[in-house]
């Protein structure tokens, strides 16, 4: 069967949501609703069910070739909706080689997830938390939407209470420490539920932008309208780590009813350095607006990225052609030199007449956007034909006949897509898209010392569905090898047939390696969204959260992952492998050494004193390719400087480390 990605036609039109938070006076068109902003209480789930083992290798096929990789798994939850846009800050890398994340998480499926609120999970230099698969959430009550952060000698995280609105701020004793306090919500407003926050820190000035919920039941509060903006975002400060907030949900300068008539949650992105702070924000009817401050956020100066001609958006305009917008996925990194670089998935509106019912979007643009203060004029730097299908598309899918219809992952709700099994019976399927969003969504920037910029997005595959035929996505990455000015073409990073990886983030700061978390699940789309309630369609263990150590020098010389574009510049080697500093070091007993495999091969970890005699050798056999730890053992060795050798039959690296017992 030749089951490719349907591309719609940029031509056919998909009607905005009335019931979306951002957009209150835009109508849906007849049978055709598109998802709403999602903040979900009363879904309809499963009993619970166990979950895996920690340390979870899974191994997949990489498309077009015999080779797999390897992630490994840090996480479970039942709760598989991570954002409705702008992912945020999920994962750190911290001094030493360790490295934090979250995730929003529910370790069972009981209506309502009474159970929500923030996984975690740390790496130590040695491991990630061990025995099993860590799903319980560090809070004493539901939360969602968590940033990560740390402060001092401790970590911090902040999740929305989505019921009463406002966010509870958890700290842990020590770094990586599971002993976890949560204090009450702060933020909170009256008659008002500020939810979805992003939070960063530099020290103890703490800054939020967060937006407001929505509904229409008579016994839930309404969003505000805030000097005529409806559900405005706001940004709130700390100046003593998060206790007190001295600015509490102010309107930003320039954010007012001359350009902008509503919010979205989800649709803006924070970052901090030192005494910088960069928000961006933008919607398929706004401009892209870019507020930086230099003093922690006392002043901040707005600059607009990209300008929507129609702003502020009213019923009765009337749009020439399909402007090309911003569909609210977006991130935001500082550089070096403390410039910011904005990224953000790109979709087209149309409103042909002045009918309210007239507003249109597609979400069949494949186009990543990119504006910096090094060169402030916005650019695309991926997508486009630049992901053609796929060049071994040919895929058996169980149950399905081969004249069912490819299913494009745009559509939702009302308009559902009918197919027949094998057996001739009929079936029904509710395409698999994340609210709003663009084909190509929810970027997540991260730069090394050395000015490399790495962005990593989420975009369907053609050739990869599930059992309804819904297109899988993958994980993909764009890099720049020089501060921006250039950037390479995109690969597929995850590159897993069989199984969704969506939510992708990586940590701002990269070193050796790109530091990415993400979902991974065996059912296109979302539960939340897209199967509410169809037990079948959920598996028995959740969803994974997956961690990827890419090797940044194998980005640069493209012989990673999979480039459509250069296909030639792929595969043309053996066992390629990058091997890290081991970790802790220096060490009495144990550490460990991270390293990536290209290709399946047998490896020897020898170490040598400094006379060159062979003190311990330790052979791994068919090693499969992707992220493997190898493990080095100082119990019965001197202290000293040894070093050690990772060998396979066509390459070795060696590094120096150092025992101290």
């Amino acid at each position: 069967m030749n089951k490719k990605l349907l591309l719609l036609a940029l031509g056919i039109p998909f009607i905005m949501n009335a019931q979306k938070v951002a957009k209150p006076n835009i109508h849906p068109a007849q049978g055709m609703p598109l998802a709403p902003i999602i903040e979900s209480f009363t879904d309809n789930q499963l009993d619970t069910s166990s979950s895996n083992s920690v340390m979870r290798h899974f191994s997949s096929t990489k498309r077009g070739t015999n080779t797999s990789y390897n992630f490994i798994q840090i996480g479970n939850t039942y709760y598989d909706l991570q954002t409705n846009a702008s992912i945020g800050r999920r994962i750190m890398l911290l001094p030493n080689g360790k490295i934090s994340a979250v995730w929003t998480t529910s370790d069972n499926k009981t209506i309502g997830f009474p159970n929500r609120g923030t996984g975690y999970n740390f790496y130590d230099s040695l491991a990630w938390f061990p025995s099993a698969v860590h799903t319980a959430r560090v809070e004493s009550l539901r939360t969602g939407w968590p940033s990560l952060g740390v402060n001092g000698n401790s970590e911090w995280v902040m999740g929305h209470d989505a019921t009463l609105g406002g966010f509870v701020k958890s700290k842990n004793s020590s770094i990586g420490s599971k002993s976890w306090t949560s204090t009450a919500a702060v933020l909170t407003q009256k008659d008002k539920r500020p939810i979805w926050g992003r939070v960063a820190n530099s020290g103890n000035y703490f800054h939020c932008i967060a937006n407001y919920s929505d509904s229409g039941s008579a016994l839930e509060k309404r969003a505000p309208t805030i000097k005529g903006i409806f559900a405005p975002m706001t940004y709130s400060r700390s100046t003593d780590g998060g206790v007190t907030w001295s600015t509490l949900h102010a309107l930003l300068p320039g954010y007012d009813s001359t350009r902008y008539n509503s919010g979205g949650g989800d649709q803006y992105a924070i970052d901090v350095k030192d005494s910088i702070v960069v928000i961006v924000s933008g919607d398929m009817l706004e401009d892209v607006a870019m507020w930086k401050s230099t003093n922690n956020g006392l002043t901040f100066k707005k600059t607009i990225m990209d300008t929507f001609k129609y702003a502020p958006y009213r019923d009765t305009l009337v749009f020439k052609g399909s402007p090309l917008v911003c569909d609210g996925s977006l991130d935001v990194i500082i550089d070096n030199k403390g410039k910011a670089h904005a990224f953000w998935g790109v979709t087209n509106v149309t409103k042909k007449n002045k009918s309210k019912d007239s507003s249109f979007f597609s979400p069949a643009q494949s186009l990543l956007a990119y504006w910096s203060e090094n060169v402030p004029k916005t650019q695309f730097i991926a997508g486009g034909s630049q992901f053609p299908a796929d060049p071994n598309p040919d895929l058996n899918v169980p149950g399905l006949s081969d004249t069912t219809y490819s299913v494009y992952p745009g559509t939702y709700g009302a308009r559902q897509t009918n197919f027949k099994l094998i057996d001739g019976s009929a079936a029904t399927y509710q395409g698999a898209r994340l609210t709003n969003t663009a084909l190509l969504r929810s970027p997540s920037a991260g730069m090394d010392a050395n000015g490399n910029i790495f962005v990593t997005f989420s975009l369907p595959v053609a050739g990869d569905v599930d059992d309804a035929y819904c297109n899988f996505r993958d994980i993909m990455m764009v890099n720049s090898k020089d501060n921006g000015l250039n950037w390479e073409n995109p690969i597929d990073i995850t590159k897993m047939k069989g199984s969704e990886e969506d939510f992708g983030c990586i940590a701002k700061k990269v070193d050796k390696f790109v530091h990415l978390i993400f979902q991974q699940d065996e059912a296109a789309g979302t539960n939340l969204i897209n199967h509410a309630g169809d037990v079948s369609l959920i598996g028995d263990n959740g969803n994974y959260i997956m961690y990827a150590a890419v090797p940044v020098s194998k980005i640069l010389d493209g012989s990673i992952g999979n480039s459509y574009t250069k296909v030639d510049r792929i595969f043309n080697s053996k066992e390629i492998f990058v091997v890290s500093q081991n970790q802790p070091n220096p060490f009495s007993s144990n550490s460990e050494v991270l390293i990536w495999l290209e290709n399946q091969a047998d490896v020897t970890l020898e170490v040598t004193n400094v006379m060159g005699q062979v003190v311990s050798t330790v052979t791994y056999s068919e090693l499969g390719a992707g992220n493997q730890i190898l493990k080095i053992n100082g119990d019965n060795l001197t202290s000293g400087i040894y070093f050690y050798t990772v060998k396979t039959s066509t390459n070795s690296v060696t590094q120096k480390m150092m025992i101290e017992h």
